[in-house]
C-alpha cells in the first residue's frame, strides 16, 4: 500500500521512482526505531534463574527471579522451582538495586505475597546480618516481613512484590542497565536469618521489539544503497 501511494506520487520513471521509495521507506523505518527505543528506555526487563544461591551459596530453593523496572515502578517475581527444606521455606527480605545513592524518593510498597502491613520497605538494600532492609539509602527498593512475618514458600508458587516511587530519569532505567536481585532466606541452621541469601547483578538484554525495528530499516537503507551503486 505504501509503495502503491508513492507511486502515484512520483512524476518520473519506475527506474527512478523505486530506488527513492525504498530509500524513503528504509529511512521512516530507521527512524521510527529511533524513536521507538527511545521510548521504551524507561523499562529495563531481565529473568535470572538459580539452581541454589547463586554466588552467594548453594543452600537457597532453586527459583526464577523476574525484574520490571520503569521510571516510577519496580517489580519482582519470584517463582519458586524447588523443594523448600526446614532452613530455607520462608523468604525475609527481598530488594532490587538499579539507582546511585540517595536518588530514589517516595518510595510505597503497593503489593506484596501477603498483607501489606506485614511488610516494611526502605530504599536500602537487605541485610546479610538479617536484620531486613539496611543501608544504601536511595539506591534500592526493599521490602522486609522480618522479624514477626516471614512469608511461608512452597514449590511451583509464585511471590510478587510491587514498589512505585518519585519519577526517575529515564536513563537510569534504560534496557540493558544493570539490576540487583536480593533475597534472603530463612530461618537457615540458627534460627537467625543470617547468610541465606542471593545477591546477583543482571545485565538485562536489550528489548527485542527495538532491535528489529532497527535491524528492518538498517536493511532497507543498505538495500537502496546496493541498488543505487548497480544503477
Amino acid at each position: 500500500m505504501a509503495f502503491k501511494v508513492l507511486n502515484s506520487l512520483c512524476p518520473y520513471p519506475r527506474r527512478v521512482c523505486v530506488p527513492v521509495q525504498r530509500f524513503l521507506v528504509g529511512s521512516i523505518l530507521f527512524f521510527v526505531a529511533l524513536a521507538f527505543g527511545t521510548s521504551v528506555k524507561a523499562d529495563t526487563i531481565g529473568t535470572l534463574q538459580l539452581s541454589d544461591c547463586g554466588t552467594a551459596g548453594t543452600a537457597c530453593p532453586a527459583a526464577k527471579y523476574q525484574f520490571d523496572v520503569t521510571s516510577t515502578s519496580a517489580m519482582l517475581t519470584i517463582t519458586i522451582n524447588g523443594v523448600p527444606t526446614a532452613q530455607n521455606d520462608y523468604i525475609g527480605t527481598v530488594d532490587l538495586g538499579f539507582a546511585p545513592s540517595s536518588t530514589i524518593s517516595g518510595l510505597a510498597l503497593t503489593s506484596a505475597p501477603s498483607a501489606l502491613t506485614n511488610w516494611a520497605y526502605t530504599t536500602g538494600s537487605l541485610n546479610s546480618n538479617g536484620s531486613g532492609c539496611g543501608s544504601n539509602g536511595g539506591a534500592f527498593v526493599c521490602a522486609t516481613d522480618l522479624p514477626s512475618n516471614p512469608l511461608s514458600i512452597s514449590q511451583n508458587e509464585i511471590y510478587t512484590w510491587t514498589w512505585t516511587f518519585d519519577p526517575l530519569n529515564d536513563a537510569l532505567v534504560a534496557p540493558g542497565t544493570p539490576v540487583h536481585v536480593g533475597v534472603q532466606y530463612g530461618p537457615n541452621s540458627a534460627n537467625n536469618w543470617k547468610g541465606l541469601q542471593v545477591s546477583q547483578t543482571v545485565l538485562p538484554a536489550p528489548e527485542p521489539a527495538s532491535i528489529i525495528l532497527l535491524g528492518g530499516g538498517l536493511l532497507a537503507v543498505s538495500g537502496f544503497t546496493k541498488r543505487y551503486k548497480k544503477s
